[in-house]
């Protein structure tokens, strides 16, 4: 079993003078591409409230359900928003459609008809009591409160100058997403993440269901009491040079319960276009309609999953 780096999300924004925890972020970030984090300033009450409200909506019937899928959002993609079924997402090929049922949500903002942004249509209280409440407070928590300490320090660890982060992520392109593995059988296929990083809420269960790909094997990651997991994505691998790692990953959830993780996937703003060091180029926008295509239209998997054997 591997023992993931702990990175202080406090001590990160109190350490401008001594950067010990920076280094030690550049080491995790260097050595595995995950990291936990912790004293991250999220209430716990508040990430339970997600999973419990999450949960009631997952156990609707299906037809309740299936109202708030694609083809009832008003963006684009269409795949950007809304409900997803069992075995309607393929991250892998060889592995085929994966069972585990999602709901994706991001910044709401209703004039904004970009691409990746607009108004997500969700169900009301009246229906799934708790649910897009409890998930909004949690989206402005991660976006107040931890992504805009975390993209600061990555960005100064790849050597961007002063207020890069803030200049082309605000606001941030946001991919906020609730899974549920079912027992004894969800599965999300081996890929890697496509952006920037990926903060992971999830239960803390004691069934290993999370993976990831190090020196040549898949290592369980186990949950910790009071914190979030960090992973990079290709965006970010892209922009140190191939300093930092995005790191294979995937869920194998055997256990008797069904499984909640509340990932949020960060990408910088939908317009920008950012150059690496070594010139390196990323079009947020063309990487990321590239990777839906990939996964909804092609089958051709998420992120570098078409190199992962």
């Amino acid at each position: 079993m591997i023992t993931l780096p702990k990175i202080s999300l406090a001590k990160l924004a109190a350490d401008a003078t001594q950067r010990d925890e920076r280094e030690r972020l550049r080491l995790a970030c260097e050595q595995y591409g995950f990291f936990y984090l912790v004293e991250h300033g999220i209430p716990k009450e508040q990430i339970a409230q997600a999973i419990d409200a999450s949960r009631l909506f997952f156990a609707l019937p299906q037809s309740t359900k299936e109202r708030y899928g694609h083809a009832s959002q008003d963006v684009y993609p269409t795949a950007a928003r809304g409900y997803s079924p069992l075995n309607g997402e393929m991250l892998h090929p060889e592995a085929g459609f994966d069972p585990k049922e999602i709901f994706d949500l991001g910044i709401e903002n209703e004039g904004d008809r970009r691409p990746f942004a607009g108004r997500t249509r969700l169900p009301d209280d009246a229906l799934a009591p708790g649910f897009a409440r409890s998930l909004l407070a949690l989206q402005a928590t991660v976006l107040t409160a931890v992504v805009p300490q975390i993209g600061t320090a990555l960005a100064d660890l790849i050597d961007m100058e002063q207020g890069w982060f803030q200049r082309h992520f605000s606001p941030p392109t946001l991919g906020q997403r609730v899974i549920r593995y079912p027992a004894r059988g969800g599965t999300c296929a081996k890929h890697t993440d496509h952006g920037f990083f990926t903060l992971l809420l999830q239960e803390e269960l004691p069934t290993r269901s999370l993976q990831v790909w190090f020196s040549g094997r898949w290592m369980p990651v186990p949950s910790l009491p009071d914190s979030l997991v960090v992973n990079l994505g290709d965006m970010l691998q892209t922009m140190s040079d191939d300093r930092f790692k995005s790191t294979p990953h995937q869920v194998v959830h055997s256990g008797p319960t069904d499984r909640i993780s509340l990932p949020f996937f960060v990408y910088p703003d939908i317009d920008a276009r950012l150059t690496s060091r070594q010139g390196h180029p990323i079009s947020v926008v063309e990487t990321m309609l590239r990777n839906v295509e990939s996964i909804w239209v092609t089958g051709k998997g998420a992120g570098r999953a078409r190199e992962l054997q």
